[in-house]
């Protein structure tokens, strides 16, 4: 069984982007727009640079991947994965992509904001938060050792009462 991140990679790997119409739109129009904001920088530039282009597909597919499919994916950690599993990346066929979804066991952390507010508000548990009880375990908390400090009015309470340090403190 594989991790459910993993299976997430994958998918996102395998993603048919060219079918994809409304990614294809706003990747056209995300592109337009940053060509038009180097322009107003540099009257000269014709085109996107490639390593800038890529970053910003690579933004886009993640924010539309996202959208359609409720997962969460850092581009950083896919980039990370990619690189140790690069000879290992298979293609998924429609059979496999079906039986690596029935592999996860939980349900996938949700970006959808009003889905995550829907939960919250009906007191269900959140995916991929960690439930922490409200009692103190009393069984293990730890004695003190270090001595009671006295406090500075303390300490002019006992030299009253014991006359050797009075004695030692007017001299």
């Amino acid at each position: 069984m594989t991790d459910p991140q993993e299976n997430v990679y994958l998918e996102f790997s395998n993603y048919n982007w060219n079918s994809f119409k409304e990614f294809q739109e706003g990747l056209s129009e995300i592109l337009q727009n940053h060509l038009e904001s180097l322009q107003e920088r540099d009257p000269s530039v014709k085109t996107i640079p490639a390593a800038e282009r890529q970053q910003l597909t690579d933004q886009a597919k993640s924010f539309f991947f996202c959208s359609s499919t409720g997962h969460i994916l850092n581009l950083d950690e896919y980039y990370s994965w990619k690189r140790n599993n690069g000879g290992k990346i298979t293609l998924l066929d429609e059979d496999n992509k079906e039986a690596a979804n029935t592999d996860i066991p939980d349900a996938p952390y949700s970006s959808n904001y009003q889905e995550l507010v829907d939960l919250i508000v009906s007191g269900k548990p959140v995916p991929g938060i960690k439930e922490i009880p409200d009692t103190v375990l009393s069984e293990q908390k730890s004695e003190s050792r270090a001595e009671k400090r006295t406090k500075p009015w303390e300490k002019n309470l006992e030299s009253q009462t014991n006359p050797d340090i009075s004695e030692m403190t007017t001299s």
